[in-house]
C-alpha cells in the first residue's frame, strides 16, 4: 500500500524529469506496474513502455517471488516475453505503432494488441515486424521461435478446453461454425467475433452502441479494423438514436440459434418464435443505427478525443 507521503512524492516525480528513474527503481524493488501508474498519475501503458525502453525485464503478470514455475506459467511468460520484445524492438527503431503497422501491412491496433499481449500474434506477422524493425539475426530467430511456441501453447490450451466443454457448448460451436450469417449486438464492448479471423464465406452484421466504442481506445480501433473486411457490416447506434437498446448483447446464427451474453454466463435460445423475436429486434436496431460517413465521423471524433488525452502511441 502506497502511503500518502510517498504518493505525493510520486506525483512530483511524475511532473518532473525523474519519472523514468522513479518507475525503474520502484519496479525493481517489487512494485507492480499498476501501482506505479496509480502513484504517478500516468497510464499503465506509459509505465510499461518506459520500463521496456529502459531495458528492464518485465515480470509475468501474477508473478510472486515464492511461486513455482508451472507449465501454464511458462506459457504466460513466453507470451509476455514476446509482447515485450516486440515493443522493445519498435522503440529501438524509434517508430510509432502506426508507422510500424503501415510498413508491415497490418493495422496499428493489431500492433498495439500484440505489444500488450491482448492478441495472439501470428508467426507471419512477427516475421514482417522483424523485417520492419531490421533486428539482427539472433533477435529475429528469438522472436520467431517465441511466436511459434506461443501459437503452440494456444493450440494446446484450446484442446484442453474443448475436452471439458458441455454438450450444449459443443452444439453452439457447431451451429456457429456452420452459420452463413452471424448477427451480433455489442452493448458494452466490441464482440469477439469482430476481432477474430472470419471465414470469407460468412457474413457478419454487427451493431454496436456508441458507448461500447467509447469504452477504450482499442474498442474503436477494433471497429475500424472490422469495417475494412468485405464480409463485415458494422453499424452503430449513436447516443442520439431514438431506440431502446437491450441491456445484454447477443448473437444470432442464421435463424437457428441465439446466444445472449450475461455476466454469469451465456443463455442459448433455439425456440423458433424466440429466435424470430430476436431477429425482429435486431432489424429494428439496424434501422436506427448509422454506418458509412456518419459512422466514420463518430470514429474520427473518438480518435481525436483519445489523441488529445493520450497522444499517438
Amino acid at each position: 500500500m502506497i502511503s500518502a507521503l510517498e504518493e505525493a512524492r510520486a506525483r512530483r516525480v511524475a511532473e518532473g524529469s525523474n519519472f523514468k528513474a522513479y518507475v525503474t527503481a520502484g519496479y525493481v524493488e517489487g512494485k507492480t506496474i499498476r501501482a506505479l501508474a496509480e502513484a504517478t498519475g500516468r497510464s499503465y501503458g506509459t509505465v510499461r513502455t518506459t520500463l521496456v525502453a529502459e531495458g528492464i525485464p518485465l515480470r509475468r503478470r501474477g508473478y510472486r517471488r515464492t511461486a513455482a514455475m508451472m507449465a501454464a506459467g511458462d506459457a504466460r511468460a513466453r507470451r509476455e516475453e514476446l509482447s515485450s520484445e516486440l515493443l522493445r524492438a519498435r522503440l529501438a527503431r524509434g517508430m510509432t505503432g502506426k508507422s510500424a503497422g503501415f510498413q508491415a501491412g497490418i493495422s496499428q491496433s493489431k500492433v498495439s494488441k500484440m505489444e500488450t499481449g491482448r492478441l495472439l500474434p501470428k508467426v507471419e506477422d512477427v516475421e514482417r515486424l522483424a523485417d520492419v524493425y531490421e533486428v539482427d539475426t539472433e533477435m529475429r530467430v528469438r522472436l520467431i521461435t517465441l511466436a511459434t511456441r506461443v501459437a503452440r501453447d494456444a493450440e494446446h490450451r484450446r484442446a484442453v478446453l474443448h475436452r471439458g466443454v458441455s454438450r450444449q457448448q459443443v452444439g453452439v460451436v457447431k451451429v456457429a461454425s456452420s452459420a452463413s450469417t452471424i448477427r451480433v449486438l455489442g452493448v458494452s464492448g466490441v464482440p469477439r467475433v469482430l476481432v477474430e479471423d472470419i471465414s470469407p464465406r460468412k457474413q457478419v452484421i454487427a451493431i454496436l452502441t456508441e458507448g461500447a466504442l467509447r469504452g477504450s481506445p482499442e474498442a474503436y480501433e477494433d471497429a475500424r479494423e472490422a469495417m475494412e473486411r468485405h464480409n463485415v457490416d458494422v453499424r452503430v447506434v449513436p447516443f442520439y438514436g431514438e431506440v431502446e437498446v437491450p441491456e445484454s448483447g447477443f448473437q444470432i446464427f442464421d435463424a437457428r440459434m441465439v446466444v445472449v451474453d450475461l455476466l454469469a454466463g451465456n443463455v442459448v435460445i433455439t425456440d423458433e418464435d424466440d429466435v424470430k423475436g430476436h431477429l425482429e429486434r435486431f432489424a429494428t436496431l439496424y434501422a436506427h443505427s448509422v454506418g458509412g460517413a456518419e459512422l466514420e465521423r463518430i470514429l474520427d471524433e473518438i480518435d481525436d478525443e483519445c489523441r488529445d488525452r493520450f497522444g499517438e502511441v
